[in-house]
């Protein structure tokens, strides 16, 4: 693998520490913090991805690029290059996610679009909250209000709430008695379907991945499938390498990728909840062409 420099992003903070100022070590482009559902502020991510040796980050939290500004300041401070992003939750339920890369997340028309999905998000979690009272689990007022307060509000954080409040032992506990589909207090997402979304954020000069493929728990063919109309759609990559992801999976999904001239990205999707299982910079092994992949996405962005 060449160690050529790496482009620079547009909006991005870089890194200015002795050496290649693009020199990668480590990368890590899917991260949450409080601005969505994550446990860690900006400073606190940007502090732990160097500690773990990453050099370059995107902060992806859903439906708000709310903690860009701080992430950015932090990033500097860390001496690390960020890239700009937005997780967006697209299809029916909005269990289809799309990673939103580039300057761009931060445009007035993006954010009048997340603003919507924003707005989308506390009359679910309001829904969510007067179904767990009809179940005799009731947050009281001052607690809820703070919820439905929160930036990007969902059911994680109504099921630290739930855990908070002695109701269950530990999250996947509220999951799976009042969260999951099925479960009394579940209420579907009302989303744009992924090929519109896709379309859409094209048409915004954002660059869009898409999140997690393996979660959707598709056969290959099915997925395959999925993907090749995104790519007619405008998709522009595939985020092959992610926890949800077995070594075996995320070669295969590497060769659709690029069977599909898709961008490869990877990330940790690292929330920051205690017992989990996912960390900074921690991804499926085997992506010996991470430099080579990072650069291409550099370049695209830099041509959106």
């Amino acid at each position: 693998m060449t160690n050529r420099p790496l482009q620079a992003v547009p909006g991005a903070a870089h890194a200015t520490a002795a050496g290649c100022p693009f020199a990668l070590r480590g990368l890590d482009l899917h991260l949450h913090s409080t601005f969505s559902d994550g446990l860690l502020t900006p400073q606190e991510l940007c502090a732990l991805a160097a500690r773990a040796g990453v050099s370059h980050v995107a902060l992806c939290d859903h439906d708000t690029a709310g903690g860009l500004p701080s992430m950015r300041h932090a990033a500097r401070e860390q001496g690390l290059t960020l890239i700009p992003g937005v997780e967006i939750s697209t299809g029916a339920g909005g269990r289809m996610h799309v990673l939103c890369y580039g300057a761009q997340v931060e445009s007035p028309e993006m954010k009048a679009f997340l603003a919507s999905m924003a707005q989308e998000r506390v009359e679910r979690a309001e829904r969510m909250l007067d179904n767990l009272a009809q179940e005799g689990v009731t947050v009281p007022p001052p607690r809820r209000e703070a919820l439905l307060a929160m930036p990007s509000v969902g059911r994680a954080h109504i099921a630290r709430e739930l855990l908070a409040m002695g109701v269950v032992h530990t999250m996947q506990q509220a999951f799976d008695r009042y969260l999951l589909e099925g479960r009394p207090a579940y209420v579907p997402r009302r989303q744009l379907p992924t090929a519109q979304a896709v379309e859409r954020l094209r048409r915004m000069r954002v660059l869009p991945v898409l999140a997690h493929p393996m979660r959707a728990g598709l056969e290959p063919s099915a997925l395959y499938a999925l993907v090749q109309s995104l790519c007619e759609c405008g998709l522009m990559g595939l985020e092959v390498y992610h926890p949800s992801a077995s070594v075996r999976a995320a070669r295969e999904l590497y060769g659709l990728a690029r069977q599909q001239s898709l961008l490869v990205t990877g990330g940790s999707d690292f929330h920051g909840d205690p017992g989990g299982t996912a960390r900074i910079g921690r991804l499926p092994s085997g992506w010996i062409s991470r430099e080579n992949d990072l650069a291409a996405l550099q370049s695209a962005l830099s041509n959106l």
